[in-house]
């Protein structure tokens, strides 16, 4: 394709999709693509996406409108990656999604669907059976956890940032349209005529994050990771866990798959840098390797400490420590024995901003904005996970001339400590 009509292309996809964000008809920007396209590129739309949001579309925006933006475009995106079938190794992470999708699929139309059917038709006895189907579903928040926290890294790490910022505001939609619906179908009072519009529109909304991730986001990733990151991301993905399936196996690519990967690297070296040409993150850089401890003790005013032991000390703490870099980006975390939120090593380097939900991106820039004027040193949360009470803090980092140095979030479940009544004494 030549450069002149890739420009052009690039224009009428942002013309489509900007009439629809200005509250055009779909049929209208349906018509406008049927017209102009017979297929379109994955990167085309998403490049679209990326110069709307450069422009000052806030992410959540794109996010209202993603289903109708894989409606205008579903049938037409063409299949554009050029490696061998390596993905569907079992263990390969893609594997590992699409098989979760099949599972997810199956719950949604193989007995969700029908169970509420049969409750319609006065089977009131199937409540409980459809409320613990609903609560299989919510498994689904592992697989997107999966999703957010290593694919979406590696997304960014090559320039791949909207995609990510609008998936990840899908998903915390369906997220709480699921919790919602257990809430609804666990009441004895419920009136089933009023939860068959937002159950309907729960599925619908899986149905199409499904689509976008198989045919939108993984011929993408396919594209532009390397067989290292589909290793690493197997590997870490132990760390966060699978939804609805039993442990795969640790994806190590074949022999075969390297020297396919030797002759794709051209093309995905220039797909790499079609991204970053766009992205909003073109000064986000590649972190370099941390460097090897030079000595074995940490000298510190109040004293020193062995590697092993800050290592030790790190792993016991009652609570999640995570440090954020002056430059906002995630330079460490600690690795307690039940951390409130998962985290991987796939984390450090990337902007924490992005390690949030779209909906809380910007109290996080707020607090960080805070931290750094002077104006505010420390900001405290507590939420509601589960059953679980979680007690978030963020305490600002300055040096002893009060230059900012960076930010420390703790996390700590406090549900016992609020259950305490009494006293426990040391030889009790």
């Amino acid at each position: 394709m030549g450069k002149e009509r890739a420009v052009d292309r690039q224009k009428k996809l942002i013309e489509i999709l900007g009439l629809l964000h200005e509250g055009g008809r779909f049929e209208e920007a349906k018509a406008m693509f049927d017209e102009s396209f017979s297929d379109v590129d994955v990167s085309e739309i998403t490049s679209a996406e990326r110069e709307l949001i450069a422009g000052g579309l806030y992410p959540a925006e794109i996010q209202k409108l993603c289903t109708v933006h894989a409606s205008v475009f579903k049938g037409s995106i063409k299949d554009i990656h050029h490696s061998n079938y390596e993905h569907e190794t079992p263990g390969h992470p893609i594997h590992t999604l699409k098989l979760e999708n099949i599972v997810i699929k199956s719950l949604l139309h193989d007995e969700l669907l029908p169970l509420f059917e049969k409750i319609v038709k006065g089977e009131l006895a199937l409540q409980d059976k459809l409320v613990a189907v609903l609560e299989d579903l919510y498994q689904i928040d592992i697989h997107y956890k999966r999703k957010e926290m290593l694919i979406f890294s590696y997304m960014e790490k090559y320039g791949i940032t909207a995609p990510p910022q609008v998936m990840w505001g899908v998903d915390d939609d369906i997220r709480a349209e699921i919790k919602q619906l257990i809430t609804d179908f666990s009441d004895p009072k419920f009136i089933i005529n009023q939860l068959r519009t937002p159950l309907f529109e729960m599925v619908e909304n899986v149905d199409e994050m499904i689509f976008k991730e198989e045919e939108i986001m993984i011929p993408m990733v396919l594209e532009v990771f390397s067989l290292e990151d589909w290793e690493e991301i197997s590997e870490n993905s132990f760390d966060i866990g699978f939804a609805f399936i039993p442990k795969p196996l640790v994806y190590k690519a074949s022999d075969a798959a390297k020297e396919v990967s030797l002759e794709h690297e051209p093309r995905r070296l220039a797909v790499i840098q079609e991204s970053i040409q766009f992205s909003q993150s073109q000064q986000e850089a590649m972190q370099p390797e941390e460097s090897k401890e030079e000595t074995s003790f940490v000298s510190l005013p109040t004293g020193k400490l062995s590697i092993d032991e800050m290592k030790a000390m790190f792993s016991v703490l009652p609570a999640d420590l995570t440090i954020v870099d002056a430059d906002d980006k995630v330079s460490f975390y600690s690795e307690g024995p039940d951390r409130v939120f998962p985290r991987t090593t796939s984390v450090l380097g990337r902007e924490v901003i992005n390690c949030h939900p779209p909906k809380s991106m910007h109290m996080v820039e707020k607090i960080l904005e805070e931290f750094k004027a002077g104006t505010k040193d420390n900001a405290d949360f507590w939420i509601d996970l589960g059953p679980r009470k979680v007690y978030i803090r963020y305490f600002a980092l300055r040096d002893e001339t009060k230059t900012y140095l960076g930010c420390l979030e703790v996390t700590q479940d406090i549900t016992k400590i609020q259950a305490l009544e009494g006293q426990k004494r040391l030889l009790d």
